[in-house]
């Protein structure tokens, strides 16, 4: 696994492929959200649309495929402390998202 301390892919890409629907997410990453009191993934997104720079941690390459980036922010969203992992390729997949 390699990382490094900026973003794979740019904030303004992510959020304008969640403006644009493109998304998905893993259904750990939706049981993990819900235990959070979030109740869809539409509830997940507002959190990605809130993010800003200051919230970025790292990206790190997948454990499976080190061609496969994966940008980590941990931002606080109503009081929640919140650690989210995605990829983007043709889209966003949320691939964590739970608390810190």
């Amino acid at each position: 696994m390699t990382e490094k301390g900026t973003a794979h892919t740019r904030l303004s890409v992510v959020k304008a492929l969640v403006r644009a629907g493109k998304t998905r997410t893993t259904l750990t990453a939706l049981n993990d959200a819900a235990a959070l009191g979030f109740s869809s993934l539409d509830e997940m997104l507002v959190v990605i649309l809130a993010l800003g720079t200051k919230d970025f941690y790292k990206s790190m390459t997948a454990y499976h495929d080190h061609t496969c980036w994966h940008d980590v922010y941990r931002p606080i969203f109503n009081g929640l402390r919140i650690y989210m992992k995605f990829i983007v390729k043709d889209d966003v997949l949320i691939v964590s998202f739970k608390e810190l």
